[in-house]
């Protein structure tokens, strides 16, 4: 017995959605079919591929290196099916983006790659920044994009732009145009949750004066954290491209502070394996093709 495309589906569809009878439905079999098709690709590879995590099937270490290798060739399999033009990209793409990233930077170089090869399915998680690295490390995701930084030994990273946090209020509120160190230290600070970029970049910056700040609130959503601030319930700090918008409308204003808050945008994929040529056209995309003009 050989391994079988339908075989190879239904690893990568377990491995994007945690469920055989998820990956079943997207592929469009039955769920026993789905299952024995994973049992026998198990068998002839002599190792399990997955480990059960709660309710969801989590990739093991020791299979995550046929999940490059099974999204290429169900990449090329869609390559010949669509050669009539040599140039176009089919499949579907993984992504993970940190929140920042994912809601005002992606969207955009996806709708360029799109028009360029419109047959490319996107899939994009956005979380924080340590949820970005569990999609690469457990291979839901092809290439991440965070902020801040990543050090883990099974991942790789590369410069893609350049970012700067801002620290901000409401209109309504009284305070200095420039605020201390000492005001920073007496501020109330509504801020993302533990393991965004953008807190541990904050953190970072104040720990040697301050070395613990007045956190009141942590959100995990942007937008919350922005609504907190409008409504004075203390100072935020956020990517400048995420608080345009705010900015524009009168609702907030800027602070001139003593911090460096200037950080970079990272591209970030799994070590030691090799991308999909859908994968490496998009990196490519964005990297001839930055779009961080607002900042």
């Amino acid at each position: 017995m050989r391994i079988t495309l339908r075989q190879l589906q239904i690893f990568e569809a377990v491995v994007h959605t945690g469920s055989v009878t998820a990956a079943a439905e997207m592929v469009s079999i039955s769920q026993p079919a789905a299952s024995q098709a994973l049992r026998e690709l198990e068998a002839l590879l002599g190792r399990p591929l997955f480990r059960r995590h709660g309710k969801r099937l989590q990739i093991t270490p020791q299979a995550r290196h046929l999940l490059p290798q099974a999204r290429a060739v169900l990449s090329q399999i869609e390559q010949i099916e669509s050669m009539g033009n040599e140039d176009e990209l089919s499949g579907s793409l993984h992504l993970a983006a940190s929140v920042s990233v994912g809601n005002y930077l992606l969207p955009k170089q996806m709708s360029l790659f799109k028009r360029q090869h419109p047959n490319i399915r996107f899939n994009l998680d956005i979380g924080n920044t340590q949820s970005v690295i569990q999609q690469l490390l457990t291979g839901k995701a092809e290439v991440g994009f965070i902020e801040g930084y990543c050090q883990h030994a099974e991942l790789m990273t590369q410069v893609w732009l350049k970012d700067e946090l801002v620290v901000f209020g409401s209109a309504e509120e009284e305070r200095p145009e420039n605020l201390s160190w000492d005001d920073l230290k007496e501020a109330s600070w509504v801020m993302r949750e533990s393991g965004s970029g953008t807190r541990n970049i904050l953190e970072q910056a104040t720990a040697a004066q301050i070395p613990q700040l007045n956190v009141v609130l942590s959100l995990a959503h942007m937008e919350a954290v922005k609504q907190a601030v409008i409504h004075q319930m203390g100072l935020g700090c956020l990517s400048r491209m995420a608080i345009s918008q705010e900015l524009n409308a009168g609702l907030i204003r800027l602070y001139q502070t003593p911090l460096e808050l200037n950080r970079n945008l990272l591209i970030v994929t799994p070590k030691n394996t090799a991308l999909t040529q859908n994968a490496q056209r998009f990196i490519d995309l964005c990297c001839t093709a930055p779009i961080l003009s607002n900042t």
